[in-house]
């Protein structure tokens, strides 16, 4: 088995907040939901009626928007808070010096901490989303009366699209969150406490920068690297806020945070920054 598949059943065991909040925001939400698709046919027909003239599938994709935001906001977080640990809770620990001693390069330790980060986090969160589409769509096809004048009618197909669309966007914010990863990766060995340095550090550059450099550009800049996440959890339609990004600033961005990502290297390698062989690979 690959050395990557072991790294990452360790950062499982070590960070096991990734799994039990949303094993309880699954429980809580497939119990909400239960009860609220399983109370009298009276209620529904009630509330229904007090909402005057209801548009169904709007009603069905309002509904299927706020568990996707919600569980969006919940994998941000949860990647936010792992980044702000990844590196530090080694070396808070002592074990880095025997992580260092297994035949594992520093640049895949880094690569499976980011894709950690980035993708394994928000593959887990997004279950939340699939258990309760699919919940909702084994109550439509027991009781579909109740389930089709709450939130319109489900289908099986409706279920894994909206599930693949949740994946599609939690793959574009990830992309946008790298930036901010490899900034923590670097800050994270300097210090221990890298998220509250970091985000004080970068709204107080965007503050300044939006005073002093308003034509700059600076201000967009830090816009990308602090708020764009955020921003493509938010929309309706995160291809459109990509799409509007500026090319310059997107690509400086990406250049930054590349440096960012051979720094963190060279400290984990070097204990110090090393520009002599700061740009020849990840190795030992």
């Amino acid at each position: 088995m690959h050395p990557a598949i072991y790294m990452l059943e360790k950062e499982l065991l070590h960070h096991k907040i990734v799994t039990r909040v949303p094993l309880f925001l699954l429980m809580f939400s497939l119990l909400i939901i239960g009860s609220l698709v399983m109370s009298s046919n009276a209620d529904v027909e009630f509330s229904l009626n007090g909402m005057g003239n209801v548009d169904v599938p709007n009603v069905q994709q309002g509904f299927s928007a706020v568990i996707s935001f919600a569980t969006a906001l919940v994998s941000y977080l949860l990647s936010i808070l792992y980044l702000s640990k990844a590196m530090t809770k080694e070396r808070q620990e002592g074990s880095s010096p025997f992580w260092r001693s297994m035949p594992v390069s520093d640049l895949l330790t880094h690569t499976v901490k980011l894709g950690f980060a980035l993708l394994v986090i928000p593959v887990i969160c997004s279950l939340l989303v699939l258990s309760a589409e699919l919940l909702l769509w084994v109550l439509s096809v027991f009781n579909p009366h109740q389930v089709n004048m709450l939130i319109g009618d489900i289908t099986l197909f409706s279920v894994m699209q909206n599930y693949i669309s949740f994946l599609s966007n939690m793959l574009l914010i990830a992309g946008a969150l790298l930036p901010f990863a490899c900034l923590m990766f670097a800050v994270s060995q300097m210090i221990n406490s890298p998220l509250l340095c970091v985000l004080i550090g970068l709204y107080a550059l965007k503050f300044a920068s939006s005073l002093l450099l308003p034509e700059s550009g600076l201000e967009q800049f830090f816009y990308q690297f602090i708020d764009l996440p955020t921003s493509l959890i938010l929309t309706t339609d995160p291809l459109q806020v990509i799409s509007q990004l500026p090319v310059v600033s997107t690509a400086i961005m990406y250049i930054v945070a590349a440096l960012f990502f051979m720094f963190s290297l060279s400290l984990q390698k070097h204990g110090e920054l090393d520009l002599r062989n700061m740009f020849k690979g990840g190795g030992k």
